[in-house]
């Protein structure tokens, strides 16, 4: 399975993007009451503006109603003309935010799978490096003025040699449509601002044989800090994905486990992304359901916690992290209280305003104790556990 932490924070983000939407999508719905409740200028009639005016402030309170509770409340004295724009603006708001809802949870469910092709992007990179290195001993003229050494290169490393020769690896490579020829300049300015600058690698070159070990390390090196650390190959990567800094220490981890097992073709093992892709999708999916569905109950056991707090007073960031750990805690039996409380006060840290680890904590902590001796959080199993 995939780090749970990351597929918290995605269940997060969609849940963010998806109130986004609603909000905008209700902003739609108000210029359209405006519309309908606009004077009509080509009119011969009298047109009263003062009523149109408070017919639109009326059918804007009605669709509030409507997005709050899916229904008109008995006191509203709305005139049925007011209520009946209300509704279909209210169906065309419903439409449209569900269908939104559907395409945050695919989009970030596909940015996890993308995480993949990043990775193999990484080892086509190096592969790409040591093509460099390959045509720079093969220059016939060195530079008098900057001469390095060319007794071995990236392009003699074992490693290298095993990435070149599997076919699993070139596969992949071509299923995802990573290809380097428009982006050469990347290539070759790692190579000469990064490599040839890096003492390692000088040293490395310098030696005319290397043992399986020191293979090994050279190629690590260039992964953990040319790679994945240079402001040339690194601002190439983050371009090529917003989410860089979330995907960033999964696909080193994937890189480096690959890497390792390079030293034969029989030990070479392309890492998986996950053992299993559909848990790890369910995982997200539920998350993000049983918030878009309880989370009016949610709102409910925060009025009553935050007595002294409207709401709309907290950061949109804080309630919806607040709101899926309520949904794990709640609704996730296996997973221990303190792992889950945990868990979502370090997305807060990172996600949201620096006061708010400790905000998460301290509503969580509290409410997590209130529903457990209220029957509301029940464990079971491994969610037994007290990580004190």
């Amino acid at each position: 399975m995939l780090n749970r932490r990351l597929l918290r924070t995605k269940a997060v983000q969609a849940l963010y993007a998806s109130q986004l939407s609603a909000e905008a999508n209700r902003l739609l719905g108000i210029d359209q009451i405006d519309l309908a409740f606009a004077p009509d200028l080509n009119s011969m009639e009298y047109q009263d503006r003062p009523k149109l005016t408070r017919m639109k402030g009326m059918a804007v309170v009605t669709l509030d109603e409507l997005i709050k509770d899916g229904k008109i409340s008995l006191d509203n004295e709305a005139p049925s003309e007011v209520t009946k724009v209300s509704k279909r603006v209210f169906e065309a708001y419903n439409r449209q935010t569900i269908g939104d809802r559907e395409k945050m949870v695919r989009r970030v469910l596909n940015e996890t799978e993308l995480i993949h092709v990043d990775f193999v992007r990484v080892l086509s990179l190096i592969m790409e490096l040591a093509y460099q290195a390959q045509i720079d001993r093969q220059r016939t003229y060195e530079d008098p003025d900057a001469p390095f050494p060319k007794e071995s290169g990236l392009d003699s490393n074992r490693v290298i040699e095993v990435l070149k020769q599997n076919e699993g690896l070139q596969e992949e490579i071509i299923r995802n449509g990573i290809n380097w020829s428009n982006d050469m300049a990347v290539v070759r300015k790692t190579y000469k601002e990064a490599m040839k600058k890096d003492e390692k690698y000088i040293a490395y070159c310098k030696e005319k044989t290397h043992t399986e070990e020191e293979d090994q390390l050279l190629v690590q090196h260039i992964l953990r800090q040319i790679i994945l650390k240079h402001e040339v190959p690194l601002n190439f990567l983050e371009q090529r994905d917003l989410y860089w800094d979330d995907h960033s220490e999964l696909i080193r981890s994937l890189a480096i486990k690959t890497l390792k097992s390079a030293d034969s073709a029989e030990t070479f093992q392309l890492s998986p992304l996950t053992k299993d892709w559909e848990e790890d999708r369910a995982f997200v999916e539920e998350l993000f359901k049983i918030v878009i569905e309880e989370g009016d109950q949610y709102d409910r056991y925060l009025d009553e916690q935050l007595k002294n707090w409207e709401l709309e007073r907290i950061a949109l960031v804080d309630l919806i992290i607040i709101k899926t750990a309520l949904a794990e805690l709640i609704h996730f039996p296996g997973i221990p209280v303190k792992v889950t409380i945990n868990e979502f006060i370090e997305i807060a840290k990172r996600y949201s305003t620096p006061k708010s680890g400790k905000f998460v904590n301290g509503v969580l902590d509290v409410l997590s104790v209130k529903l457990a001796n209220e029957g509301i959080i029940r464990k079971s199993g491994r969610g037994l556990i007290d990580n004190k």
